[in-house]
């Protein structure tokens, strides 16, 4: 919060997916869900398999805007919770994945039950919005001398003028004080040990800070004397990792350096504490990028994974722009100090404690939203954003891949039609399966080029962004029996495509790394093959390709440049023999006969109802049971990358609608193609699409998994069973048969 000479300020995040404890100090790798506590430190073994589940963390230190510090914030006369719901749903939307929350003892103290009463309340609205929770137990910043009631007012224009120490000095100075300090601790941590929506405790925030006076405005009451305030705060914080340690909570603790970095070969009593019984390494940094990046540099050493628990300061040099790309190049957990404008008035710098302001500053000093939800800065919230939908990229370790299943049991669950299959093993999103002339199932899907060497060191790639493997040609693997697959190689590939013809200028030179063809999708057409695609390099525009009969070859592009660009194009065959092409979400047009144009103007064809579209993509058209069924994929938030990547569907008498609104097919199953197998029998392609490896499908259904992007299905390609059917209502209902896709999860934005 404050620096020992400039402040410093930063943030760690981290989102952890699940721990079950346990007496036995070791690691059971169970799942990836999984990891187990010792009661004593973390082995760095533990520590980053541990980081290595969690999404990207991207927060924020958090007191609302309606109080002036923790007591505020807690307190019953002034706890806010519909206040707390507006700004963490706001912060939510906008890319922040954890909040840094101080407790307070007083508040505790007072009134234990209905301190807990309101945690509990946060608790439930942060998980609510998909976000975390890192909880601060002690603060050393600030006023040294609490008091419970009502807080003083801001003194206008100054920089957290109301911020308040926890403990206060007449407890830090006294040692047989601080111990009566331990059943605040271990009361806080015994009811949240086993809570998933507390991602980590952070033990004491600059415990040794001498405030340099600046504490409350108008405040002249002295903080303890730096060298005693030092061995005081010590002494705390050796007994807080011991009183913590006897709970034996399944999150990690950490406690951070800050100030002046003389801990990079230096480090005095408190820090060379903090940094070898942390089991989380954090520090705060204001520091521009370069300071910042020398520091994480001198981190790195421990072996273990880093928070920045503070930083952000506009106008001294620490700016999202400058930290955040280095914080990801890194993974370095990103917690900035500031979240709403409010009572703290940290929009304002640290002079305003030594200069008059008057008016609100034009650059900020922290803070990313004003009171009314607006942000500072749009293009800030576009950063957040992108870094904290991106996908884990620095792994300690590979994450292991599962094995599908043997041909047996494959055998045997098309039978039986009871459980999801892991049918093939490779690197696929988007997977379509389609029947052939030949009896044949044909899968293709988004893919790598053959034989790509990334895959076995970044097998869960997200194949978005600039660390994408995807390539440029269209795999293809055909099987009897969706059992046994061969591989057709690349019978397609963006050159058979049109752009070539039209742009050959982009198609010039070697350096195809950045060329991508995605969501290929093959139909057959009676007489040919037709296959399409959308591509946003070297050339922004689908496919529309037609093959010369049978064969997956002879390439054709009868309707040219008009394609256009057509985000994910599929295609229908109604019963007339007319073809339509769907594409984007919801839009859709007539195909001339001869294939060489649309036959008519797009349509829009989005569902009734509060949800207006069928999601954003992944959309493809089916006939079933005498309805028009359209088909969409769509985050269970509505929020880019956040939750699970859902199977939707609306249905019509007419192609042209109106169509019903939005139903739910199931979870996890995004993007998916519903196909039927030879006996008659509805099934699913799902494939991995998260920010993290695979988690287990036990009690999914009960699970908020809002926090970023997560699945169950392994990489490769299952299969789901689907019930088709009409109910009495006379409505057609398609849902997955297993209760962990067909059961909608509580991050479901719409209710069905």
């Amino acid at each position: 919060m404050f620096s020992k000479s400039k402040p410093i300020f930063i943030l760690l995040l981290v989102v952890t997916l699940g721990y079950n404890s346990c007496k036995k100090a070791k690691i059971n790798k169970v799942s990836s869900d999984y990891i187990l506590s010792t009661g004593e430190r973390w082995a760095e073994k533990q520590a980053n398999a541990w980081y290595d589940t969690i999404p990207y963390p991207v927060g924020a230190n958090y007191v609302p805007a309606t109080s002036i510090n923790q007591l505020e914030m807690w307190q019953n006369d002034t706890f806010d919770a519909e206040r707390i719901n507006f700004e963490l749903e706001i912060a939510s939307k906008n890319g922040f994945n954890i909040m840094r929350v101080f407790l307070h003892d007083l508040a505790w103290k007072q009134d234990p039950e209905g301190f807990f009463k309101n945690v509990d309340k946060y608790l439930e609205i942060a998980s609510k919005n998909g976000i975390y929770t890192m909880f601060v137990i002690f603060d050393g910043v600030w006023n040294p001398y609490p008091k419970i009631g009502k807080q003083p007012e801001p003194a206008p224009h100054v920089h957290n003028s109301g911020w308040v120490q926890s403990p206060g000095r007449e407890i830090l100075e006294d040692s047989k004080k601080q111990d009566g300090l331990k059943d605040y601790v271990q009361a806080v941590v015994s009811r949240y040990r086993n809570d998933k929506r507390v991602l980590i405790w952070d033990l004491f925030n600059e415990p040794d800070n001498g405030n340099a006076g600046n504490f409350g405005g108008d405040s002249e009451e002295p903080d303890l004397e730096g060298d005693e305030k030092r061995k005081r705060a010590l002494e705390l914080l050796e007994k807080t990792f011991k009183w913590v340690r006897e709970i034996n909570p399944i999150q990690p603790l950490t406690a951070g350096v800050w100030g002046k970095p003389t801990w990079i070969d230096n480090p005095d009593d408190i820090e060379t504490l903090s940094l070898q019984e942390s089991d989380v390494i954090s520090f705060h940094s204001y520091k521009d990028s370069e300071s910042t990046s020398k520091m994480i540099k001198s981190l790195q050493k421990y072996n273990r994974p880093i928070f920045c628990t503070e930083y952000m300061a506009r106008s001294a040099g620490s700016t999202f722009e400058g930290i955040m790309p280095v914080f990801y190049d890194n993974r370095v957990a990103a917690i900035n100090w500031g979240l709403f404008s409010g009572k703290s008035q940290t929009i304002y710098p640290w002079s305003s404690w030594k200069t008059k302001f008057d008016k609100e500053p034009e650059l900020w000093f922290h803070d990313v939203f004003r009171e009314n939800g607006e942000p500072f800065n749009e293009n800030e919230i576009k950063l957040i954003q992108e870094f904290s939908s991106r996908p884990n990229t620095l792994y300690k370790n590979v994450p292991e891949v599962a094995i599908p299943f043997n041909k047996e049991d494959i055998a045997a669950g098309l039978k039986s039609r009871d459980k999801a299959l892991y049918i093939k093993d490779g690197w696929i999103r988007d997977p379509y399966i389609a029947k052939g002339p030949d009896g044949n199932y044909y899968l293709t899907g988004t893919t790598p080029l053959p034989n790509e060497p990334t895959e076995k060191i970044d097998p869960y790639n997200l194949g978005l962004g600039q660390q994408s493997y995807v390539g440029w040609k269209v795999q293809v693997w055909k099987s009897k029996d969706l059992i046994s697959w061969e591989s057709l190689s690349t019978p397609y590939d963006l050159y058979d495509g049109i752009w070539d013809e039209v742009k050959p200028e982009r198609f010039k030179g070697d350096d195809k790394n950045e060329w991508l063809l995605w969501a290929p999708e093959l139909h057959w057409l009676g007489d040919k093959w037709a296959l399409v695609h959308t591509s946003p390099f070297p050339v922004n525009g689908a496919n529309f390709s037609i093959s010369k009969g049978m064969e997956l070859s002879g390439w054709t592009n009868p309707m040219g440049a008009k394609i256009k660009k057509r985000h994910d194009p599929s295609l229908f065959k109604d019963d007339d023999g007319t073809l339509w092409m769907v594409w984007g979400a919801t839009q859709i047009a007539k195909i001339r006969p001869d294939l060489t144009d649309f036959d008519s103007k797009p349509i829009d064809i989005s569902p009734s109802g509060k949800t207006k579209s069928m999601g954003h993509e992944g959309c493809l058209m089916m006939k079933i049971k005498g309805k028009y069924v359209l088909f969409g994929t769509g985050w269970s938030t509505t929020k880019m990358r956040r939750g699970s990547y859902n199977l939707y569907y609306a249905t019509a008498d007419k192609i042209e609608g109106p169509y019903s609104e939005r139903k739910f097919v199931g979870r996890f199953l995004g993007h998916g193609t519903p196909f039927k197998t030879r006996d008659g029998k509805w099934w699913c392609t799902a494939f991995y699409n998260a920010n993290v490896p695979p988690i287990s499908s036990k009690n999914v259904e009960d699970r908020n998994l809002g926090y970023t992007a997560y699945t169950i299905n392994q990489r490769g390609t299952t299969i789901v069973p689907l019930d088709v059917y009409v109910d009495e209502k006379n409505e057609l209902i398609i849902r997955a048969i297993p209760s962990e896709y067909g059961t909608p999860g509580p991050d479901e934005f719409q209710k069905f």
